[in-house]
């Protein structure tokens, strides 16, 4: 019985997620009412509420699952650099909207370090770097590297024709490298 509860769960956070979304696309998130987001998702607001605290925290869900993603595809690739990284560029492919939202639009301009505060990317950067570099050095190629695919990433998600996420995610690869 429990199982069929937690699809309900996920299903009503996923009508408020596409909801919030769709409001972006409109208005700052300062702007968006909990009226507003719930009748978008045609969600009672006791039930939103149930959930989220405000819009913000809805917000702080959405970005939280991506950098699980993240995260846990680091952890899954962590020997392989470049499935990691076309892993990602496709996941954004298919998350575009919430990508061109949380990504490129700077909703939250404290979106890019909560991602790279991440240890699980900076421990990847360190194993492939430490041998070569010394901890100095290892901490400016991890800002050099993840803030420069951030912002390719940034120019990608906002282009109209975009390149094939496996090819941006080479050149990302080749940058890295």
């Amino acid at each position: 019985m429990a199982k069929r509860e937690d699809r309900r769960v996920t299903m009503t956070k996923r009508l408020l997620k596409d909801a919030l979304i769709e409001l972006l696309r409109q208005h700052s998130i300062y702007q968006i009412s909990i009226r507003e987001l719930c009748q978008r998702a045609d969600v009672n607001r006791t039930t939103f509420y149930k959930y989220y605290g405000n819009q913000f925290d809805l917000l702080a869900d959405m970005e939280n699952d991506v950098i699980s993603f993240v995260n846990s595809t680091v952890t899954k690739n962590e020997a392989s650099p470049e499935r990691i990284i076309k892993a990602l560029c496709q996941f954004l492919e298919d998350n575009l909207e919430l990508a061109r939202l949380i990504i490129s639009n700077n909703i939250d301009p404290a979106f890019p370090e909560k991602l790279f505060s991440s240890e699980v990317i900076r421990a990847i950067v360190r194993k492939n770097y430490a041998e070569t570099h010394d901890d100095t050095e290892v901490e400016y190629l991890y800002s050099f590297i993840t803030y420069g695919a951030f912002r390719m990433l940034c120019l990608w998600l906002n282009k109209a024709d975009r390149e094939p996420p496996e090819k941006l995610a080479r050149l990302i690869m080749e940058m890295a490298m």
